[in-house]
């Protein structure tokens, strides 16, 4: 046997090592590999059509305009381009892929699965399904679980609690891929959000606004529907009703995150790269879910630890509180003094009053509050000036924007997010007769009036 000296053996272990550190990057990077190609492979076989393959690589614009006015670069993410109006899409695709592929759904339309495929003729062939169901569950929703279960080509009930928009997605996204939508929402929403969520094949079901503590939170209220689908087809003998519920839950689902993560931050990032040779400074938007602000700013925290990451906030919502002083409390939370909104805001779809599951993942360097007046002035005056009509927390989020990148080097940039265009808030945020009511009491901006925030003393 040949024995070594020192240095050999030193050497000798150092080429192990390389060996050894070699092949186990090449094992990740196969394992990576097979995960990216068993993902495509999904989503080819998985055709959602039309729809599916327009989310995502929206525009990333630089508003001239306002950029010049604040002496900053301010650049927007069209999430409104979206086939479904927001970022949304993201998410809620993202959310029913997951389920899809970890049996909390069953499969799409149109995927190769045998036993998919008995799935979707147990629950559709009328021939072998026998006696209609007899219902055992709660009366008051009898009729609605009954005609999501009838409607449903897959098996597949997807039920979700939401403001409008994630719901929007989710019809969209259920309509092609075979499964019924039942969609919980608060009374608080524009009635055009109802009425598209109809004419996309939704069943909608609107509830009085409350507390998220209230057993009857549109949210709570979705959780105990999905429970109860699950179990009426449990404890059924009846293929017919052999149904797979899932209850959705945005606000606590990190595949949520997981879609900003691994998408719109990619986006923002290559896009400010390749368009306009820039870094971002900062990312500035309101939270509805968290999932966007955490998923975004995560992506953008690992390529530039310096990026800043704003929260903008509602008046009313706690988290501009939760952020600042580490206490998810607002004045507006007293019930004696919550009298027009949940949050007390003309916006919709952002803000809240707990942290959940997505925000608490976020690292987030500062918060700004925006009151609803600064947000209906930036709207008239985005329309004006750089032609953009846009809803009410994209108003939000620019003025957010503009008031953070004063604070910022006069050669920054800063990114935020058009949520949704102004279509959708016609019958309120665009509504001059309801937002001037004594409910509101907001001043309608007049084609001469500037937002607070590029006053002259607001400029540094």
């Amino acid at each position: 046997m040949t024995m070594l000296g020192g240095r050999q053996r030193s050497s000798v272990a150092l080429a192990v090592a390389t060996a050894t550190s070699g092949a186990l990057l090449f094992a990740l990077h196969s394992i990576h590999a097979r995960r990216r190609r068993n993902r495509k492979q999904f989503i080819k076989n998985n055709d959602g059509g039309a729809y599916e393959a327009l989310v995502g690589n929206t525009p990333l614009v630089k508003l001239e305009k306002l950029s010049v006015v604040v002496g900053r670069s301010i650049y927007v993410k069209m999430e409104s381009s979206n086939p479904g109006g927001t970022g949304k899409d993201r998410a809620a695709l993202y959310m029913l892929r997951y389920a899809e592929t970890h049996d909390q759904l069953p499969l799409p339309l149109g995927t190769t699965s045998a036993s998919h495929s008995q799935r979707v003729a147990a629950s559709n062939d009328a021939g072998d399904a026998g006696a209609p169901h007899e219902y055992q569950g709660d009366e008051q929703w009898k009729e609605l679980i009954e005609e999501a279960i009838d409607r449903s080509k897959t098996g597949g009930v997807v039920v979700e609690g939401t403001s409008g928009s994630t719901g929007i997605s989710l019809a969209s996204l259920c309509a092609a891929r075979g499964h019924a939508c039942v969609v919980c929402m608060p009374d608080d929403q524009s009635s055009q959000k109802v009425e598209l969520l109809r004419h996309l094949g939704a069943l909608v079901h609107v509830v009085p606004t409350a507390a998220i503590s209230n057993p009857n939170h549109y949210v709570n209220i979705a959780r105990r529907l999905a429970i109860q689908i699950n179990n009426i087809a449990s404890s059924s003998t009846n293929e017919r009703v052999a149904v797979k519920a899932l209850f959705v839950d945005q606000f606590e689902n990190m595949a949520n995150t997981l879609a900003h993560y691994e998408t719109t931050g990619p986006e923002i990032w290559n896009g400010m790269k390749q368009q306009y040779d820039s870094l971002v400074d900062a990312f500035v938007m309101s939270s509805g879910t968290g999932g966007t602000i955490a998923g975004v700013g995560k992506y953008l925290k690992e390529l530039n630890l310096m990026a800043q990451i704003v929260l903008v906030d509602p008046p009313g919502s706690a988290l501009y509180n939760k952020v600042l002083f580490g206490v998810a409390y607002a004045s507006q939370q007293r019930e004696r003094a919550l009298k027009r909104h949940r949050y007390d805001t003309i916006a919709e779809g952002i803000g809240l009053d707990r942290v959940t599951q997505n925000f608490a993942g976020a690292t987030i360097d500062h918060a700004i509050q925006v009151s609803d007046q600064e947000a209906l002035d930036m709207a008239h005056w985005l329309l004006r000036e750089e032609g953009l009509f846009v809803g009410s927390s994209s108003a939000m989020n620019v003025v957010g924007a503009v008031r953070h990148a004063q604070t910022m080097p006069k050669n920054s940039n800063i990114v935020t997010v058009i949520c949704d265009g102004g279509q959708r808030h016609l019958t309120r945020f665009w509504n001059k007769s309801y937002l001037t009511s004594s409910d509101w009491n907001l001043t309608w901006p007049t084609k001469d009036t500037v937002p607070d925030c590029l006053q002259p003393h607001s400029s540094t």
